[in-house]
């Protein structure tokens, strides 16, 4: 089942909005999807986007900061061929929580 295009995530403070500039000027790393292993999503991508499944991949921004207790990073969609990015979004990583002893 594939689904419309989903709309980027707005920064909520200069933090984040900082960030958020730093993945789009290309500080970046891909994380999933090669030619032999498309994404998951890839076919919603193409039909909403363009291009072909084996031409998306998830990227990460290699910059994070800590806002209120979680690690932040941008995930977003990159089409290699095209170089189109789309997509963005705001990845936040709260500490799991100690085990307590009994």
């Amino acid at each position: 089942m594939t689904t419309g295009p989903i709309p980027d995530e707005t920064p909520n403070n200069l933090e984040e909005q900082l960030l958020l500039e730093q993945a789009k000027a290309g500080i970046a790393i891909e994380i999933q999807g090669t030619p032999l292993k498309p994404l998951r999503c890839s076919p919603r991508l193409v039909e909403n986007y363009g291009g072909e499944p084996g031409d998306w991949v998830k990227m990460s921004s290699t910059n994070s900061l800590i806002l209120d207790g979680a690690a932040v990073q941008v995930h977003w969609y990159r089409n290699r061929k095209t170089a189109q990015d789309v997509e963005f979004k705001f990845k936040r990583e709260y500490p799991k929580a100690a085990p307590r002893n009994q």
